[in-house]
């Protein structure tokens, strides 16, 4: 009999219904290589624009994450555009993500705009806003219920709620905002404003919470180069960055720094708030060192961009749950005479 793994199931779906268990968001180490899902004001935000061909304001990226034996693993994809004028950007995101060994699933699907606004010499200021219909469900198929069997072994049919009733859709709604100009970036992004409810129970109450995010970056350049500049040769940087955010009970910040050699791009920061904030169950919040290398393809028929992670736990409890590693891609129509000029004023953040 299947008992434990019947136990196993109610368990989740009582920690997933009940006030006081707030779940959270998924999350991606390359942050800076899925932008739209860090703060939707990124939307249009792009390293290389070509007047005279119009395919090159579109980009597409594509993200997947895998993490604690591939017990939760997150696939993300997006494509955004920028306007010809350069102040409206447009957007779109789908997600699919996936928690625990039963599992539960979380699909997401979101438009974003946003709006670019000159304030005084180089700098500028992006609003964005975003909204998402997201559709929740647990997959009981590979789980049998208690009244599945007699004393004549398994039948086929359950009655139980748990099985038949295991879903939840809503609406939800993000804002964002960033300034920067040449070398200096900063921004701060609220999503679930509505905090939406999320219970799998019909009828049930489960309000997910409000994510509120800051970050920011300085630009080192190696050459020295001032204010935006329209030419545009092989980047020599280095970024340091922060990001903190919050979302109900639990709070994390990653600091680090990335540095850009074109077309080799290396980072590498930590994770974790080991002094001051401890985790819901008092331990410390000391989570992952994280690494990553990219680079920039260059081809004929456009630019990729190819990105590898890898977080190391230094955590014992983390590191019981196994490996977390993740690979990003992202494509924009450009040629050779496009890579070497800028025609917007972009965001100096790491360009992944």
């Amino acid at each position: 009999m299947k008992i434990n793994q019947f136990i196993l199931a109610l368990f989740l779906l009582f920690c997933l219904t009940v006030p006081k268990a707030k779940a959270q968001d998924p999350q991606f180490t390359q942050i800076y290589a899925s932008p739209m899902f860090l703060n939707p004001a990124f939307a249009g935000n792009h390293d290389y624009d070509c007047r005279k061909l119009p395919a090159s304001r579109f980009k597409t990226s594509v993200a997947y994450r895998t993490q604690y034996n591939t017990d939760f693993n997150t696939l993300y994809g997006s494509v955004d555009y920028r306007e010809k004028s350069g102040r409206l950007g447009i957007g779109g995101i789908i997600i699919r993500d996936r928690q625990g060994t039963v599992p539960l699933y979380n699909t997401q699907m979101g438009l974003i705009g946003s709006y670019k606004l000159p304030i005084i010499n180089d700098w500028q200021v992006h609003f964005g806003l975003q909204a998402n219909f997201n559709y929740r469900n647990v997959d009981f198929s590979q789980y049998n219920f208690p009244d599945q069997f007699s004393q004549s072994g398994l039948t086929s049919g359950t009655n139980e709620p748990l099985a038949n009733a295991s879903n939840r859709s809503y609406i939800d709604f993000a804002g964002g905002l960033l300034i920067f100009d040449d070398r200096f970036f900063g921004g701060v992004a609220a999503h679930h404003i509505n905090q939406p409810n999320q219970s799998l129970f019909n009828g049930g109450t489960d309000a997910l919470p409000m994510k509120v995010g800051i970050h920011t970056g300085y630009k080192f350049m190696f050459k020295k180069v001032k204010g935006f500049g329209r030419k545009r040769g092989p980047e020599r940087s280095l970024t340091p960055t922060i990001h903190y955010k919050v979302q109900g009970l639990f709070q994390q910040l990653e600091a680090g720094t990335f540095f850009n050699y074109d077309p080799l791009i290396l980072g590498a920061w930590y994770r974790g708030i080991p002094v001051l904030v401890k985790t819901p169950s008092n331990a410390l919040n000391h989570e992952a060192l994280c690494l990553m290398i990219a680079t920039k393809v260059p081809t004929d028929y456009g630019l990729i961009r190819l990105g590898f992670s890898y977080d190391f736990p230094v955590s014992s409890q983390i590191n019981a749950f196994g490996r977390t590693f993740e690979v990003t891609m992202s494509y924009q129509l450009i040629n050779e005479k496009c890579r070497k000029r800028i025609v917007y004023k972009n965001i100096p953040c790491p360009g992944l």
